[in-house]
């Protein structure tokens, strides 16, 4: 603050030298200077003493909560403070100056009486301007890390804090308008104006300067933390959800700051749910069911459903300890799994040995027939790859057999508040559990309904087997066996 009330004094002096100057008489000049240096012995320490005590008090030890934010308060008001208390040694010195030359038995120049305050507001504006964007510069770098550590600056209640749009109206009241007023004055002024060249030059640089300085402390308080934006927003739009913008502010920056790190930590949550939620219903579902949860309560759909099951775990089980039992069951249905989500399908229950996948459940694939088709051929021939690795842990190699049907059935989330399944439902699934049934006497490990034949383009090498009657169902159905 003292750098910049320097800097406004400068001007002064100058204006008054060769503006102010040349409107007194030798004696009224001789007041005015007496009146000055009296006006800065009188009211200068006391307003320095002030401003020390604003710094000493925000020094001071923080035994409890409540006096952290009261702390935290005086650390974003301390640049207004700053300005206030240098605000009323520019005003006091308008009356001081008048009282002093008042007291003279000479009249006063006319235009003195808007000359030296326009002088002193001029000087005062620029002081100020440059004081109040150091003081904020220095402390968001030095004391926010300090005092902010658990709440962001721009989520204090009851300190003031100057937005972005001021700041701006106030660098272009002192950066051009000033310097212009300034330079106006001397328009109308009554000195000759050959006198006025050297001020006019001084002005112009003043202006020049204060500009500058403005135009830094602004690129350091505005344009930086907008690059800091784009920069963490490409990030994010390049995945990188770990993003956060460490950019301590009291303006409007420091609560766009805080809304984006929300925003990244609740993309983060999402894709955690996301990820969770994934493993029990698979990830279209789970990012459809996080998308649009109302429409998933109940939607009809065509699509492709396919039962799985290992022939004689029941048996087997009977000579393993439960937890090679586990140990069995994991190692299978992580390679199924695998399996079948590889051709687009969705593992949606997995009971004991048991699998159950839906292909085409979110509507957008077309190709259903042919991915659940594919998926349970190469469930079957992978068993070749698996069945060593079983060997390895000391398994008995495994069989399996693959039911799948095709037809409308309801897919959405069932149950109760308390607790919801996503899953299909209808004359479909049932089917298709029927089917898989039926392979432990098919001459093929897998059988498709005649409805998912239809489906498929192009067809797969298949054979037509005889009607059947179908537990659950009054109407015979036709299977395909597919070749191995």
């Amino acid at each position: 603050m003292f750098v910049a009330q320097g800097i406004g004094s400068a001007f002064n002096i100058s204006y008054n030298l060769t503006h102010i100057a040349p409107l007194l008489t030798p004696s009224q000049l001789e007041i005015f200077e007496q009146t000055i240096s009296v006006y800065n012995v009188t009211v200068y320490p006391p307003l320095v003493l002030l401003w020390a005590f604003a710094l000493i008090r925000i020094c001071r030890p923080i035994p409890d909560k409540a006096t952290l934010k009261k702390r935290q308060r005086a650390v974003i008001n301390i640049p207004m403070v700053a300005t206030v208390i240098a605000a009323v040694g520019w005003l006091l010195c308008i009356p001081a100056l008048f009282h002093g030359l008042l007291r003279g038995e000479e009249p006063l120049n006319r235009h003195l009486y808007y000359d030296l305050p326009v002088s002193v507001l001029i000087g005062m504006i620029i002081a100020l301007t440059i004081g109040y964007f150091l003081i904020d510069w220095l402390r968001q770098r030095y004391l926010f890390p300090y005092f902010f550590d658990e709440i962001s600056p721009g989520r204090v209640k009851g300190a003031f804090r100057l937005s972005i749009a001021n700041r701006g109206r106030i660098w272009t009241l002192a950066a051009s308008i000033c310097p212009i007023l300034a330079l106006l004055m001397l328009s109308i002024s009554p000195t000759p104006p050959e006198e006025h060249r050297g001020f006019a030059i001084s002005v112009a640089a003043g202006g020049i300067f204060t500009a500058i300085i403005s135009g830094i402390l602004m690129s350091r308080l505005i344009l930086r933390p907008v690059e800091e934006l784009r920069t963490a927003a490409q990030d994010v739009g390049k995945g990188k959800l770990n993003t956060n913008i460490n950019n301590l502010r009291a303006d409007e920056f420091g609560i766009l700051a805080d809304e984006f790190n929300a925003m990244t930590a609740g993309l983060r949550e999402k894709e955690r749910i996301s990820a969770t939620f994934g493993r029990h219903v698979g990830k279209e579902i789970a990012q459809e069911l996080l998308e649009a949860e109302e429409e998933l309560k109940g939607v009809e759909r065509t699509l492709s459903v396919l039962f799985a099951d290992i022939r004689g775990f029941t048996t087997k089980c009977e000579n393993l300890e439960p937890a090679k039992a586990v140990q069995l069951l994991n190692l299978y249905h992580e390679h199924m799994t695998a399996t079948i989500e590889s051709h687009n399908g969705i593992v949606n229950q997995l009971v004991g040995d048991g699998i159950m996948s839906l292909f085409g459940a979110t509507g957008k694939s077309e190709n259903h027939a042919n991915d659940a088709v594919a998926a349970g051929l190469e469930m079957i021939r992978s068993l070749e790859n698996l069945n060593p690795r079983l060997a390895e842990h000391g398994f008995e190699p495994l069989k399996i057999g693959v039911g799948i049907n095709t037809g409308p059935a309801v897919v959405g989330t069932i149950g109760s508040p308390r607790r919801m399944e996503y899953t299909a439902i209808g004359d479909t699934v049932n089917t298709a559990a029927r089917i898989e049934g039926l392979t432990k006497e098919a001459p093929s490990p897998i059988l498709i309904a005649e409805s998912t034949w239809t489906h498929c383009d192009p067809k797969p090498e298949a054979t037509r087997m005889d009607s059947i009657a179908i537990r659950g169902r009054k109407n015979e159905i036709v299977l395909y066996s597919l070749p191995i």
